[in-house]
């Protein structure tokens, strides 16, 4: 629900108070131009869905405006939450993301979505953008705790080729087109069978990427989509 009403924000706010986690602002990062860490902490006992790698959350960042982000990192035990953001000042969510300081006050809603680790693949391939680091993050470590491959492929800008090296992501692929990183699943196509991908990001880029997949002869069942932006709206 990107948008709605401020009187049904309020409304939703009010009547679901039991889905809305308190949250403080205990941690800013600024750890490049552009890529901001931020810490949450608050009673997440209430929260009725175990977190899952790969599922969003979700905060209301104006008035009017709702964002869904995926954490980097969530322990409900502990009430921590982790969310990188790339801060393209193109929207609202980025520019409340950029204005968060120690202290904040805020509500979390979540995590759901359709997205999550798939346990039955040996191997884990995940692909985004600069909107996608924080799911990376959360997949890897969640990997390394099963003991099982996972890599990560990023279509980046020139001036963020180094992001994923500050986040500790060591062998992350950098592209600067989808036609990169077809290539690389073409050149890979003996490792496919038993591995699970994770398509985020980009819209139009995840179609692209799924339709190779497809043809290569993955099952649907094997692609797990999640789109963060499209060009045109302004917002998912």
């Amino acid at each position: 629900m990107p948008k709605v009403p401020k009187w049904m924000a309020n409304a939703m706010e009010s009547l679901f108070t039991g889905s809305y986690h308190p949250v403080t602002v205990t941690k800013v990062d600024d750890l490049a131009d552009g890529l901001r860490q931020v810490r949450w902490e608050g009673d997440f006992s209430k929260i009725s869905k175990p977190f899952i790698a790969g599922n969003v959350i979700e905060f209301r960042v104006s008035d009017t405006e709702f964002r869904h982000y995926t954490p980097s990192f969530l322990d409900a035990g502990n009430g921590v939450c982790d969310v990188l953001f790339y801060l393209h000042d193109k929207g609202p969510g980025s520019r409340w993301a950029g204005q968060l300081k120690v202290g904040d006050r805020t509500k979390l809603l979540g995590p759901g979505g359709r997205l999550r680790f798939d346990e039955q693949a040996d191997r884990h391939l995940c692909f985004g953008d600069e909107t996608s680091l924080g799911l990376f993050k959360c997949m890897a470590a969640e990997a390394a705790k099963r003991n099982c491959r996972c890599q990560c492929s990023a279509e980046l800008d020139a001036a963020h080729r180094e992001w994923p090296a500050l986040l500790g992501l060591n062998g992350v692929s950098v592209h600067t087109g989808t036609g990169g990183v077809i290539q690389s699943i073409e050149e890979n196509a003996h490792e496919l069978p038993g591995t699970a991908f994770y398509l985020t990001g980009n819209a139009r880029s995840i179609q692209a990427i799924k339709k190779c997949l497809s043809l290569k002869g993955v099952p649907n069942s094997r692609i797990h989509t999640e789109p963060y932006w499209a060009e045109g709206k302004a917002g998912l």
